[in-house]
C-alpha cells in the first residue's frame, strides 16, 4: 500500500465546487489521499474559497451517506444531512472521479463529539462531578451509544468504496473543547481542568460498582478537589502519581475502569469494519500530544490506552497542533518515547492558522515530525486558502521525499 498522503475535506466541499475540483486540490498539494467526513458534528465554518456560501453550519451529528436499515429503528438515530437527496449516487461518482485519477478515499468520522446526538439524548452524554450533562461528548460507558457507533462503522466499511477509515473522539473530550461561545474566565491548572471533565453519569455509576470501584467517594474527592482550587486555597497541582493516589487510591482504580469505556469502543468498532471489510485499514485519530498531563503509561487523559488500541488497528495518526517550534519538537519527541516502533505513524498537520502562517511555517512542522511518519494529513481543504495546496506540496518535497516522491 502507498504511504498516505491525505488532504481533509468535507461533502459539501464536493457538492459546491464539484468532485474534480477537490480532486485537484488533492493532486495540487502531491497527494494521493481524500480524507472525507462521513459523520460529523457541529460547527460556524469560514469557507475562502467556496463558490456557494461563505458559511456553513452543518447539521448538528448528522451522517453523510445512506444509513442501513438499524436506522429506521434506533432510539438514537442521527439525522441525514438534506445536502444531497441522493447520497449513494454521491459517493459511487466521487469514487468513480477519485479512481479514475489514482486517489484514495478515507472516511473519518468524530464519533462520540456529536451535539447533535447529544443534545437529542441528554442521558446518553457525560456527566460532570456536579451533575452538569456536557452534550458535545456522548458517553461510550451507555450501551445505546456503542451500539450506534457499530452500526455506523458497518455501514461505512461495507460501502466498499474507502481504503481507510479514520476513527476520530472515540474518547472523553477535555472539559475546554471550543463549544459554543464557551467562556471559563479563571485559571484553572491542567489537573483541576482534568477533574472537571469527568464523567459520573448513570452508566459510568454502575461500571464502577461493577469493577469494585466506589464512584460516590470519587466523586466526592474530585468535587473537592476543584472546589477547593476554585475557592483560592492553596494547593500544589497533582501529576499521574498524585492523582491516582486521590480518594485513598480510588481514583487510581476509577482511571483503569474509565479508560475501559473509549478503549473497549475503538477495539470494537476495529473488530466491526474488518468484520465488514477484512482488506480495510483501521486508523485512529490520536489527540494524546494535545493533553497537557502528559502520558500515564501509554494512556491520555482522554481515556484511550495504547496498549489495548495499538494491536487493534493499522495506523495511529498523532495530532501535532502546535504553533511553538520548540513545543512542537518536545511533543514530537515524548510521542515517540510512549509509542515506539510498534505502529505506522501518520502524524496530522493542521494547515491552517494559528498552526500554519506561511511555507516555511509548514515546511517546519514536516522537519519535526517527519523522523516515524509513515504519512501525512492535512486539516483541512474547507478552511484554507489554496496558495497552502502549494505549501504542501514544497515542504512534502522537501522534508519527506521518500513519501512524496516525484512531484515534479
Amino acid at each position: 500500500m502507498k504511504s498516505p498522503l491525505g488532504l481533509y475535506a468535507y461533502p459539501w466541499d464536493v457538492i459546491d465546487e464539484g468532485a474534480d475540483a477537490v480532486l485537484d486540490a488533492v493532486e495540487r498539494a502531491g497527494l494521493n489521499t481524500l480524507y472525507l467526513t462521513t459523520w460529523y458534528h457541529s460547527g460556524m465554518f469560514f469557507l475562502p474559497h467556496n463558490p456557494k456560501r461563505r458559511l456553513y453550519f452543518p447539521t448538528p451529528g448528522a451522517l453523510y451517506y445512506r444509513p442501513g436499515g438499524w436506522h429506521g429503528s434506533h432510539p438514537l438515530a442521527p439525522p441525514v444531512s438534506d445536502l444531497s437527496d441522493d447520497w449513494e449516487g454521491f459517493w459511487m461518482r466521487l469514487a468513480d472521479h477519485a479512481r479514475k485519477r489514482g486517489i484514495s478515499l478515507s472516511a473519518w468520522m468524530p464519533v462520540l463529539h456529536n451535539s447533535g446526538v447529544g443534545t437529542a439524548h441528554p442521558d446518553m452524554v457525560v456527566e460532570n462531578p456536579w451533575g452538569d450533562r456536557i452534550t458535545h461528548t456522548l458517553c461510550p460507558s451507555n450501551a445505546q451509544v456503542d451500539d450506534l457507533v457499530l452500526n455506523v462503522m458497518d455501514d461505512i466499511a461495507s460501502m466498499g468504496l474507502f481504503e481507510r477509515i479514520l476513527i476520530e473522539s472515540i474518547e472523553y473530550l477535555p472539559l475546554r473543547h471550543g463549544h459554543h461561545h464557551e467562556v471559563i474566565g479563571v485559571p484553572l491548572d491542567a489537573d483541576t481542568e482534568f477533574l472537571s471533565s469527568l464523567c459520573f453519569c448513570p452508566a459510568c455509576m454502575r461500571r464502577m460498582r461493577e469493577d469494585g470501584v466506589d464512584g460516590e467517594i470519587v466523586r466526592s474527592w474530585v468535587r473537592e478537589t476543584v472546589d477547593n482550587a476554585l475557592a483560592g486555597k492553596p494547593r500544589e497541582p497533582m501529576g499521574w502519581t498524585e492523582l491516582e493516589a486521590g480518594a485513598g487510591g480510588a481514583f487510581g482504580a476509577y482511571l483503569k475502569t474509565r479508560n475501559a469505556g473509549p478503549t473497549d469502543l475503538i477495539v470494537r468498532s476495529a473488530e466491526a469494519i474488518r468484520a465488514a471489510d477484512a482488506d480495510m485499514t483501521v486508523a485512529c485519530l490520536d489527540f494524546g500530544p494535545l493533553y497537557p498531563l502528559g502520558p500515564n503509561g501509554r494512556a491520555w487523559q482522554n481515556g484511550n490506552d495504547l496498549d489495548r488500541i495499538i494491536p487493534a488497528i493499522d495506523e495511529l495518526h498523532p495530532t501535532f497542533y502546535f504553533t511553538d517550534p520548540e513545543v512542537l519538537k518536545a511533543a514530537v519527541a515524548r510521542y515517540n518515547e510512549v509509542v515506539g516502533d510498534d505502529i505506522a505513524q501518520v502524524p496530522a498537520i493542521r494547515a491552517v492558522l494559528p498552526q500554519t502562517e506561511s511555507a516555511s511555517g509548514l515546511s517546519s512542522q514536516l522537519a519535526a515530525t517527519q523522523g516515524r511518519a509513515s504519512g501525512f494529513t492535512f486539516y483541512n481543504y474547507s478552511f484554507m486558502a489554496l496558495e497552502t495546496l502549494d505549501w504542501i506540496r514544497s515542504g512534502l518535497h522537501r522534508n519527506a521525499p521518500a513519501l512524496a516522491g516525484d512531484l515534479s
